[in-house]
């Protein structure tokens, strides 16, 4: 599946500001990053100017799940 963000050339772009995040979670976030490139699940955004932060979430398992924030988009 494939998404892409209808632009409205009037709109300003929206960029959330930067949140921060323990080391750990950060550690966890950047190793479900990584095997989400490896299976080519993710891709290089082509929208760089809109930006959105990454919230993790906690799976029974232990495994972080990743969600992101369209609030701003909204």
């Amino acid at each position: 599946m494939q998404h892409k963000l209808p632009l409205n050339p009037e709109c300003s772009p929206e960029k959330q500001k930067l949140r921060r995040m323990k080391l750990e979670k950060s550690l966890k976030i950047k190793e479900e990053v990584k095997k989400q490139f490896d299976a080519d699940f993710l891709v290089v955004a082509r929208y760089p100017k809109w930006v959105s932060n990454i919230v993790p979430t906690p799976k029974k398992d232990g495994k972080v799940q990743m969600c992101v924030d369209y609030q701003n988009l909204n």
